[in-house]
């Protein structure tokens, strides 16, 4: 039995004469709300003033026994009092709860790939008072690969992350919170709609794009598609037996014709609700900071800036781009140390391509202690002292600070100095020569050997040989 507008209740704007309604709902996208009517003249301003941001609106049906259905409920969007002639019309677009998942943008990471689908939704749905999602495409199944929110709403990502899954979100717009399915069950009908009159097509251009790039078994009668016009209230997703195909509902229309309120369903298989994969496009080319947790081989596993929290044994690993990787066992091998920063880039759109490498150093600027205040010093450091210095005019190889090094200096020539011992070996001939003066110095002895013969200076002089000649 078709309702009219009599039926119809909308609140909080009960007195109004409803002259058009419309309610439109599909995959991946929030319902959304139009109705306009006839309003007393002496709440022209207090609908208006009163509509704010967080303001529920709620359209609900009496059916013929007298119950009330709820039709839907959401957030205003706009409202407007028009005048005409001296009678006032209101107008009020809303959408669905599910569009609070869709006003903030965020940008944070996925690493653990073993993270299902239900622990994802109940991490995002944190943010969101009274969010229930139901899981209908996974069966629990873990993300099984790095995910990335970058720039992009809650809704985007999730919609996004379902495509993966060749599925689609699908909001149920008739509760005061928001409320909606990742993807849908391939089960049993549980309803029969039985219609004569329907409208019959069949959509060829996703049949290729799924033949010519998934090797996926599909056929062209996956995407016949029924459009049938009924009194059900049916949500997206709902299962029903239609001229004896097992069908979904992917797209509702409602709206009022000839004062009947009268709902519109297109109708598809399990297979034609498939999706294609799509990735966020501002990923490629974009980088994100962060520090070095752990290092194994050419991989790191990175806290990154935009997460506030990182579990070590759940982060993934990263490969590493060093300045230059030779094949086989040559090459430039420099790995960061647990605590450096580093940044994350990515080449392309997809998270799984993203690649490690340096980043801007963050010391202090302003710091008197900072080695790398002079852009004409070339330094190479590691954590533990050691380092290469090389300067306009000097190269330094140290391996304790003022303590063990190597100094090459153009004016000054070479010093070497050492806190410990410091040995020279050589296997063939070892040669020491001077221009001018060479000088041999020790603080407590100096002796060389050679062939059982030696000379010691300790205080006095000692000299042993099997011949020793004196001139």
């Amino acid at each position: 039995m078709s309702l009219g507008y009599e039926q119809i209740h909308i609140h909080p704007y009960e007195q109004i004469d409803l002259e058009e309604l419309t309610l439109t709902k599909k995959v991946n996208e929030h319902t959304r709300l139009y109705f306009t009517g006839v309003i007393p003249e002496d709440l022209q301003d207090s609908y208006v003033e009163t509509t704010e941001k967080n303001t529920i609106i709620e359209v609900s049906q009496q059916d013929e026994s007298g119950a009330s259905k709820p039709l839907f409920s959401g957030i205003a969007l706009s409202v407007e009092v028009k005048v005409v002639r001296g009678v006032y019309y209101l107008e009020v677009e809303a959408i669905s709860h599910t569009y609070r998942m869709d006003m903030k943008q965020r940008t944070r990471s996925f690493q653990y790939t073993k993270m299902t689908i239900p622990q994802m939704l109940e991490h995002i749905g944190k943010d969101y008072e009274g969010l229930d999602v139901i899981d209908g495409a996974t069966g629990g199944e873990a993300i099984g690969r790095l995910a990335i929110q970058y720039q992009e709403t809650d809704w985007a990502f999730l919609r996004r992350i379902a495509s993966r899954y060749h599925t689609s979100l699908m909001p149920v717009a008739r509760f005061d919170s928001p409320k909606f399915y990742f993807g849908i069950e391939d089960s049993p009908a549980q309803a029969i709609l039985d219609h004569t009159r329907y409208t019959v097509r069949k959509q060829l251009l996703p049949f290729r794009y799924f033949q010519e790039n998934e090797q996926t078994k599909l056929s062209e009668h996956d995407f016949i598609f029924y459009e049938v016009e009924t009194d059900e209230v049916l949500d997206l997703g709902a299962q029903l037996n239609f001229q004896g195909h097992n069908l979904y509902v992917m797209e509702a229309y409602t709206a009022m014709s000839q004062g009947l309120l009268r709902h519109q369903y297109v109708l598809g298989s399990y297979q034609g609700f498939r999706q294609k994969s799509y990735y966020q496009d501002k990923l490629a080319g974009a980088s994100l900071s962060g520090v070095v947790l752990d290092v194994r081989q050419d991989q790191v596993r990175i806290h990154l800036d935009c997460d506030e929290q990182q579990d070590i044994n759940q982060a993934h690993w990263f490969n590493y781009s060093t300045v230059y990787s030779g094949g086989g066992h040559t090459g430039w091998y420099v790995m960061p140390e647990k605590g450096d920063s580093v940044s994350l880039y990515f080449p392309g759109s997809r998270e799984e391509d993203g690649v490690a490498g340096s980043a801007v150093r963050r010391a202090d600027r302003k710091s008197t202690h900072n080695h790398f205040s002079n852009p004409q010093m070339k330094i190479w450091r590691t954590p533990h002292g050691k380092e290469i210095r090389l300067g306009p005019d000097e190269l330094v190889v140290t391996g304790k600070d003022g303590a063990i090094y190597i100094k090459l200096d153009d004016k000054e020539g070479i010093h070497i100095a050492s806190s410990k011992q410091v040995n020279i070996t050589a296997g063939g001939n070892l040669s020491l020569s001077a221009g001018k003066t060479m000088s041999l110095s020790a603080g407590s002895q100096l002796r060389m050997d050679c062939n059982g013969s030696h000379i010691e200076l300790s205080g006095s002089a000692d000299m042993k040989g099997s011949e020793v000649k004196s001139n």
